[in-house]
């Protein structure tokens, strides 16, 4: 099983040394993720991976998920070149069809109906696909109409995986024929405008998990799978507020106490799953977890903050 961790949302860590933190401390991969802002205005997703390629040697790095509504699907192929590039090797493009309605509205940005949006993202795949594949690409779709010949050079390194993300049987089913690796989002049916609503995703079943894996499975079988989960670890106030809020549900399982988190993540593996993204719900998950699930040691985020004013 691999563990990859999602920089905190924190606006004052440092990315490049957070992931060589993250590194040093045993987990598999890094994360970073593509926003204009949640609590705060974000770094932006390109310059964040650059910078924690550059400051890593081994660990893979990942965009979980660059947003298929900010950009064209090309300029996501071009940045996923230079980043395999700057990491030698070690990245995975990671594109997500956008979610965050709220954002994107605040920021000009048109938030399609849920079919158009999904529609618009399986167009992209292909696209990305086919270039990062054979460094060009001749699409006409609904949504995008790209004619791109030899304009990108052979990459130096392979050519990053494609990893994509889907929660819903339709993206679920069209989404894994396209890409590389699928992440399946456990807390999709619970997001609504934008935000997490604690008591539908009080409702997730295991049964729900893992028919999202048998659905993808019997598309295509020999695909790697890896779940998004949201953790709150501790003992907090905070903690237990929300555990007590999903209790009863199957992804209550990962909030609480750390021995418990852990225990719970390790039986993902009998579902089918290789991979769990792992963002914080609460400040200071990833440091509880460390113990149990990379080499043992523990870190503190205090010094990898920049100057607070």
């Amino acid at each position: 099983m691999e563990y990859f961790v999602n920089l905190p949302n924190d606006q004052f860590l440092r990315p490049g040394e957070w992931a060589k933190e993250m590194e040093t401390v045993g987990w598999h991969g890094d994360c970073a993720s593509d926003h204009f802002w949640v609590t705060h205005a974000y770094p932006h997703v390109f310059v964040t991976a650059t910078e924690m390629a550059c400051k890593t040697e081994k660990v893979k790095l990942t965009t979980s998920f660059c947003n298929n509504l900010f950009r064209s699907p090309v300029e996501f192929c071009q940045a996923a070149f230079s980043l395999q590039q700057a990491s030698r090797g070690r990245f995975e493009a990671g594109l997500g069809a956008g979610w965050l309605e709220e954002e994107l509205t605040a920021a000009g940005i048109e938030y399609p109906r849920p079919k158009e949006r999904i529609t618009r993202y399986i167009e992209a795949l292909k696209i990305a696909r086919d270039i990062l594949k054979k460094q060009r690409c001749h699409f006409k779709g609904d949504f995008y109409n790209i004619s791109m010949g030899k304009n990108f050079q052979p990459p130096q390194y392979d050519a990053p995986p494609l990893v994509g993300s889907a929660g819903g049987p339709r993206a679920l089913k069209e989404v894994s024929p396209l890409v590389d690796r699928i992440e399946i989002n456990s807390t999709a049916r619970a997001t609504r405008g934008g935000k997490i609503d604690l008591d539908i995703m009080a409702t997730i079943e295991e049964n729900e998990i893992r028919a999202q894996v048998d659905l993808v499975k019997n598309v295509r079988a020999d695909i790697p799978i890896s779940i998004f989960l949201l953790v709150a670890v501790g003992e907090s106030n905070e903690v237990m507020g929300i555990a007590n809020k999903l209790r009863g549900g199957y992804l209550a399982n990962f909030m609480g106490e750390p021995e418990k988190v852990i225990e719970s993540l390790g039986k993902l593996e009998s579902l089918g799953i290789d991979r769990v993204q792992l963002t914080e719900f609460t400040p200071g998950a990833h440091n509880l977890l460390s113990e149990g699930l990379t080499e043992n040691k523990t870190v503190s985020y205090t010094h990898l903050r920049a100057h607070e004013t």
